[in-house]
């Protein structure tokens, strides 16, 4: 009886682990839509699966630099809440072995409401994570 409830365990485990990996062992074009649809969704967790522990993320136009995985997701809960309904899409994706950049389109509201920011994000990669992100827009 005890190697059965060995065996579901194990069987339990096993079938867990692609449910808390975020990110494939290296970053591609794929990954990197789908970590913008989580800034657009508003999904911190999913957002922070995608960084390092030693993550650092610096709003150049903004003034903000955070480090490490609980600063840095004070800062997407921040974005999170003050943009809710905001759209993150990716205009171009470029990945190197080690680096990455991205230009997107910040949108939201409708009608004459409506209004878009262009940008462009600079990624540092290791082992399948962002370990630096440093995002450059119009600030007017």
């Amino acid at each position: 009886m005890l190697k059965i409830k060995s065996i579901l365990v194990m069987v339990a485990l096993f079938s867990l682990t692609p449910v808390c990996s975020v990110v494939a062992a290296e970053m591609n074009e794929d990954a990197m839509r789908a970590y913008y649809a989580a800034w657009t969704n508003g999904d911190v967790d999913t957002i922070l699966g995608y960084f390092s522990d030693d993550i650092v993320y610096a709003d150049i136009p903004a003034g903000k630099r955070k480090s490490g995985k609980a600063d840095v997701r004070v800062f997407v809960q921040k974005f999170v809440d003050n943009y809710a309904g905001v759209k993150l899409t990716p205009a171009s994706i470029t990945i190197g072995a080690t680096s990455a950049a991205v230009e997107w389109v910040m949108s939201g509201g409708t009608g004459e409401e409506a209004w878009s920011v262009p940008g462009m994000c600079a990624f540092q990669l290791k082992g399948g994570l962002i370990t630096s992100a440093t995002d450059y827009w119009h600030k007017e």
